[in-house]
């Protein structure tokens, strides 16, 4: 049956109940309810019989109450007027046919008044729709498409509605093991595979990767990653890596994890790879050391460590210094702290601070060493606890004083006191324990208490100790004021007061150490200047006028000079050094001289507080051609951390950064317009640094016209391109600093004219040497030779570089006064490396100078430290041997097997001798003497370099030298080098010494002084030779020329009648094209002789030879006189042809092909060939003296040589086959009578121009082995000559047929040629 029914219409609810018996059911509706004005509640209500109202109050703990309102048909309405739904509160009561029960209301909504509106928010886990939302207003997030709360109540009758719950995701990661052989299937079937993979209703896998593949190993398994995925940092450290990566984590493990872990996504490495937790430990060294000088030397060796210094991968010092220096004083030991250490204000309470005085609660001097064991803390590190307020009446041993009369706190000083006593000095004053020191002190304390307690302030003297000196007492007077002339008054007396214990030796010296650090900024970049400030002292501390100021660097006085600058001003000294470099940190020290007593004050400046200055590279000048829209990229770099821009005048460029690890680099693309001008355009732009400021650095652009050929080009040399004559300035490479000048030759290469690139550290050790003191020598050759060494191979080709090396060496030369074996042998290793081999060309452009010569300034820096050397040693590197030893009357020595030395009845006992034997330094030395002040290149310094020198004067010294180049045998000179000639420039000179012999290439010379030793010889023909030898080659060419002429006149004329068979056909053939490549190679010769310039008559001029024209002429002359060679080889294979195989036949036309491919086809390949391989590195010609193939650098001459010599041993065993043939049968029993008189033609012809053309190119070579031998170059020359005129012989003399024709005899046979020879002579 019904037994219950609600409607619900709108926000009305009407609720209607009937019951029988005990059935009940409940009935649901909203409603809205009004506790107060204008605040309004919703909720779901349901209604219950009074059992189920009964029992439902029992749990709920809920009231029943009577409404206060009247219910009416319909709507309702509020005490305001306004229509709500009847209002419910928690349970409302209601009486319906006699039947009692209660409505129970749950709240779901709560809206209350906002300004003008309303604002409405859900209750619990209802929320409203998006809808309402956005047409009412969010009052707070908007969260899953709803909101809890919106701004106004909603007219159309919609309410919060309960929370969508969605179902819960779960997703596991499930790892499977694998065993297959072939893991690159499995990785190509994952990867073609589509994801997510749809396994049920309600699981699918959302995607399969390959984590790990292990393979087995020669000691194990390796576990490598695929990738995005990586090794836990702990699996890299557990199981050792198998690859290169340096971070925590690892791509590959030898071994395979026990526990089941694979590797894990890199993108989560953080979750798995921690850094590893990093421990910083104090640790506190006890050192006991007697020598105050050792100390010393500990803070100097201190300050120059660079830290951090790694123990091993897991440990390092970050900092290592000096704390606390305790000395022994009167009754016990003072313990003073360093710069930026300080003691406790509890510490100074407690031990006594009478030897400083207390000063931001903390103090620098304690009278006793801590039983704790604490030493000084750090003024950075430590948090210093304040002192505490104390009575008037301190502690007598506090450094802080207050005055009973005024309660204010006065400072006391400890002044410093010395004094010399005329005694004598036993070990037993070192010991504070002894009897001796106690006796002494017990006298010497009451005296120099009684002479200083008149003075203004005094508070205490103490005895600190004796030292070594006669015995100097060290002993602190403890004041609150230094007046000056009480204290001078107290230190004039002291000696007369003193006489009973002992003399007084000298004045009382007195000095303040002032607490105060010098002062000077916080931060210098290398390059600028750093002021120092000394003084001025306390008010209360009169030294009376000072006299003048003392500054110490690391223990060492510094001397004004060079970058150092010292100005003393009333009170104050201004150290000032400029061009700041790193090394310029440490300690520094200054002492103000005062009258009665000195202020001494220090401060360490840190590398910290030092910094590398910003350095800007770019190519400083360009050159381009104008080309309308070409775009031209402006390249400018600063190293990391700074960073540039570009600037045109004021206009900032915009620019895009490029790629750089260590440089931060920018590029802006400039873009040619206009191109119609005719005149060059210069544009300047400025690269400036952005912090700091004041570092910049300009780039000149140069526009051309474009009718204007460039005729350099970039060719990897990174100057770019250029016209005639243009200039080009580039940036260094990395590490240096400085740039690059080029000009651009007619040649069309780049010629270097100026390289002011030095590599950073070497020019910082340059500008430390400016200040070089004697002490600092032993350590400054150190760092120099290590430097040098850990740069070898970019210093070998900068000749910046070396030069700044050179002058280091000259200046550590000047400086030193006794150099033992270190000292020199760190210089030896030093120079070792600038004089090698590979240091040739940086040592060419260093003595093209005109003005300095580096290469004269070494030597001299090694002349002058031999001088300087003490005691008995030996050095040997690769490149120099040094020897010193003590000798009496006579000397003989081998040294190195290069140079004998004999030194005969000099008369001298027990005196030592030094020798320096330089094997490479003729790659330093240039080759010139007092009237040739350039390089003579046909002089070479054949021999090593010997440096002599004794402590006494030798009239007679014998040098014995083994030639370095024994292929040398010309106008040997026995030589040294002469400092002062060429206006102090050097030169070599001959003045006292003689040529003795040269036997078996060992040359001996005699010389009456002594000094560096070596000798010359000459490289090229001889200059005796060299202009007869110009007559024969143009006289012979000019005949050769019209020899040839006549010779393929004459072939011409007699043609049709000498070449009725084959073989005479060929064998004519052959001499025609003979004499034509050899016409042209002449023509080609006189051609390249035109281009270049004879060394002779331009010198002191460029005689370097132009690219393009000189390639040209040699390319032609390599490729006729390579057919020259050839058509001979096409006549002796034809000679040998017919001899061997006489019943073969072969046609004209055969013939030809096989002629022609060997006579042009071979050379043409060889000397492509040629060209191609030695062109591009500019190695194809020579550069100077003359257009032919180079020899030195790429032995391109080689190909012509061997295939010259190869075709004369191919021709030489032709003729030998032949004659066995023809000794052993008769060609004419089988060969016709004309065939035989060709062939015979032919064999004569081989056999007479074969050895002829070979014996001259033999010599040829021989003149290439040993150019200043007059025998080959005359033998050479006159062979030669004789070659054209041979050819015409053979035609037209030695062939019957040939002369009937002419009608002339064979005595008619004048004519004559002469091969050009000076392409054999340019060898």
């Amino acid at each position: 049956p019904r037994i219950g029914h609600q409607s619900i219409t709108g926000p009305h609810i009407d609720t209607q109940r009937q019951t029988t018996s005990h059935t009940h059911t409940h009935s649901y509706g909203q409603f809205r309810v009004t506790n107060q004005p204008d605040i309004h509640v919703f909720g779901l209500c349901s209604s219950f019989t009074p059992v189920d109202l009964f029992l439902h109050l029992l749990i709920k703990h809920t009231q029943c109450r009577q409404s206060t309102h009247t219910r009416k048909r319909g709507r309702e309405t509020s005490r305001s007027g306004r229509a709500i739904p009847p209002p419910h509160g928690s349970i409302r009561p209601q009486q319906i046919a006699n039947s009692f029960y209660c409505v129970l209301c749950l709240f779901f909504l709560v809206c209350y008044p906002n300004g003008s509106n309303f604002q409405c928010r859900c209750e619990g886990q209802y929320v409203w729709s998006y809808r309402n939302c956005i047409i009412y207003g969010a009052c707070d997030e908007i969260i899953d498409d709803t909101c809890t709360c919106i701004n106004s109540i909603p007219y159309d009758g919609q309410y919060c509605q309960p929370k969508t719950v969605h179902p819960v995701v779960y997703e596991y990661q499930i790892f499977i093991e694998v065993n297959t052989t072939d893991a690159d299937q499995l990785r190509n079937t994952l990867k073609r595979s589509m994801f997510p993979v749809q396994i049920g209703a309600q699981i699918s896998i959302s995607s399969a990767d390959i984590t790990t593949v292990c393979r087995q190993s020669d000691t194990g398994f390796q576990c490598r990653c695929e990738d995005e995925y990586i090794w836990p940092c702990e699996k890299c450290a557990t199981y050792e890596k198998c690859d290169s990566n340096t971070n925590n984590t690892c791509k590959c493990i030898k071994a395979i994890p026990t526990d089941g872990q694979y590797c894990q996504s890199s993108h989560h490495q953080s979750e798995y790879c921690s850094p590893p937790a990093l421990y910083e430990y104090l640790i506190s060294i006890e050192l006991t050391i007697s020598d105050v000088a050792v100390i010393n030397e500990l803070r100097t060796i201190l300050s120059n460590i660079s830290y951090p210094i790694s123990i091993n991968n897991h440990t390092q010092i970050s900092d290592l210094n000096i704390s606390t220096v305790c000395s022994p004083s009167s009754g016990g030991y003072q313990c003073r702290c360093e710069d930026q250490y300080r003691w406790s204000c509890d510490q100074c309470l407690t031990f006594g601070a009478s030897c400083d005085n207390i000063m931001n609660n903390t103090c620098g001097c304690i009278n006793t060493i801590p039983p704790d064991g604490q030493y000084c803390q750090s003024v950075y590190q430590h948090n210093f606890t304040a002192c505490p307020v104390t009575t008037l009446s301190p502690a007598p041993t506090c450094k802080k004083m207050y005055s009973e009369s005024s309660g204010h706190a006065q400072h006391s000083f400890g002044v410093e006191m010395s004094v010399t006593l005329g005694i004598e000095f036993t070990a037993e004053l070192n010991d504070a324990t002894s009897p001796r020191y106690k006796e002494l002190k017990s006298k010497i304390y009451p005296v120099v208490k009684n002479q200083y307690r008149r003075i203004t302030g005094f508070i205490s003297v103490s005895i600190n100790g004796f030292r070594k000196g006669s015995v100097i007492t060290d002993f602190v007077v403890e004041t609150t004021q230094v007046n000056s002339n009480e204290i001078a008054e107290a230190n004039q007396k002291l000696p007369e007061v003193m006489k009973p214990i002992a003399p007084v030796i000298g004045s009382v010296s007195a000095v303040y150490m002032s607490p105060t650090p010098i002062s000077f900024p916080n931060l210098t970049y290398t390059g600028d200047s750093m002021m120092l400030k000394c003084g001025p002292p306390p008010v209360n501390i009169h030294v009376g006028h000072i006299s003048g100021s003392v500054w110490k660097f690391k223990g060492l006085e510094i001397k004004a000079g060079g970058r150092i600058k010292i100005n003393n001003t009333g009170n104050v000294s201004v150290l000032t050094v400029n061009n700041i470099i790193a090394a310029d940190t440490g300690f520094y020290e200054c002492t103000l001289k005062g009258r009665v007593m000195d202020f001494l004050q220090n401060g360490t400046v840190r590398e910290n507080q030092i910094k590398q200055a910003p350095i800007v590279q770019l190519q400083s000048q360009i050159n381009i051609q104008c080309k309308e829209g070409q775009i031209q990229p402006l390249e400018c770099c600063v190293q990391k951390p700074y960073t540039v821009q570009w600037f045109q005048g004021t206009t900032v460029l915009i620019s895009d950064p490029t790629n750089g690890t260590e440089n931060y680099c920018i590029k802006y693309n400039y873009s040619t317009k206009s191109c119609s001008t005719s005149q060059d355009k210069t544009i300047s732009f400025i690269c400036r640094v952005n912090q700091p400021h004041g570092y910049e650095m300009t780039m000149t652009l140069t526009i051309f016209n474009s009718g204007k050929t460039a005729q350099c080009n970039n060719n990897g040399t990174g100057y770019g391109i250029g016209r005639a004559n243009d200039t080009s300035v580039i940036g260094c490479d990395k590490g240096q600093e400085g740039n690059k000048t080029a000009t651009c030759q007619e040649t069309g290469e780049w010629r270097l004219v100026r390289d002011t690139c030095i590599i950073t550290t070497i020019k910082e050790l340059l500008i430390e040497s400016q200040d070089l003191n004697v002490e600092e020598v032993p350590h400054f050759v150190v760092a120099l030779s290590q430097a040098v060494q850990k740069d070898k191979s970019e210093i070998k080709n900068s000749s910046g570089t070396i030069s700044a090396i050179v002058n280091i060496l000259n200046t550590i030369s000047n400086v030193s006064t006794a150099v033992n074996f270190t000292v020199m042998q760190n210089v030896i290793h030093t120079v070792d490396v600038i004089i090698g081999n590979d240091t040739k060309e940086s040592w060419a452009i260093l003595n093209a100078n005109t003005t300095y010569n580096a290469s004269s300034e070494l030597l001299g820096s090694m002349e002058t430290l031999s001088d300087e050397l003490v005691g008995e040693f030996n050095i040997k590197t690769e490149r120099i041997l040094l020897n010193r030893t003590m000798f009496s009357n006579s000397f003989h020595a081998d040294l190195n097997s290069n140079i004998i030395i004999d030194i005969p009845n000099t008369g001298i006992t027990n005196t030592f001798i030094t020798t320096i034997t330089f094997s490479t330094l003729n790659n330093v030395m240039p080759v010139r003497n007092s009237a040739f002040n350039v390089t003579n290149k046909g002089t070479a310094i054949n021999a090593a370099v010997v440096l002599v020198k004794i402590n006494a004067t030798i009239q007679n010294i014998t040098l014995s030298y083994n030639k370095v180049n024994k292929s040398l045998t010309m106008n040997p000179q026995c030589v040294f080098w002469n400092f002062t000639l060429l206006q102090n420039l050097g030169a070599w000179d001959d003045r006292g010494c003689n040529f003795v012999s040269d036997i078996n290439n060992t040359v001996t010379c005699s010389c009456n002084h002594l000094t560096s030793f070596s000798l010359l010889m000459a490289t090229d023909i001889p200059p005796s030779l060299t202009e007869a030898l110009d007559i024969i080659t143009y006289v012979g060419v000019g005949i050769s020329l019209a020899s040839l002429v006549i010779c393929l006149i004459i072939e011409g004329y007699v043609w049709k009648a000498v070449t009725r068979n084959s073989t005479a056909f060929m064998r004519h053939v052959s001499i025609v094209n003979t004499a034509l490549s050899l016409l042209i190679a002449d023509i080609c010769f006189i051609i390249a002789a035109a281009i270049a310039n004879n060394p002779l008559e331009n010198q002191g001029k460029d005689l370097t030879l132009p690219v393009g024209p000189c390639s040209t002429a040699t390319f032609f002359m390599h490729f006729f006189y390579l057919a020259l060679f050839f058509w001979m080889l096409v006549s002796g294979l034809l000679l040998f042809y017919r001899t061997v195989m006489v019943f073969s036949h072969m046609s004209k036309s055969t013939m030809l092909a096989i002629g022609f491919s060997l006579g042009y086809g071979c050379p043409l390949i060889i000397a492509a060939i040629t060209v191609a391989v030695t062109a591009p590195g500019h190695g194809y010609i020579r550069k100077t003296d003359g257009c032919w193939l180079n020899w030195s650098e790429t032995k391109a001459l080689l190909a012509l040589v061997i295939p010259a010599l190869t075709i004369v041993f191919i021709n030489i065993l032709i003729v030998i086959v032949v004659l066995f043939k023809m000794l052993r049968r008769g060609v004419g029993d089988i060969t016709q009578r004309d065939e035989r008189h060709t062939l015979v033609v032919v064999a004569r012809c081989v056999i007479i121009l074969t050895p002829l053309f070979g014996l001259t190119w033999s010599l040829g070579v021989g003149t290439m082995v040993s150019s200043t031998n007059k025998g080959i170059h005359i033998a050479f020359a006159f062979f030669n000559s004789l070659q054209v005129f041979t050819l015409i012989e053979i035609q037209g003399c030695y062939n019957e047929t040939v002369s009937a024709l002419l009608k002339i005899k064979k005595y008619a046979c004048l004519s004559s040629g002469l091969l050009h020879i000076s392409v054999w002579d340019t060898f």
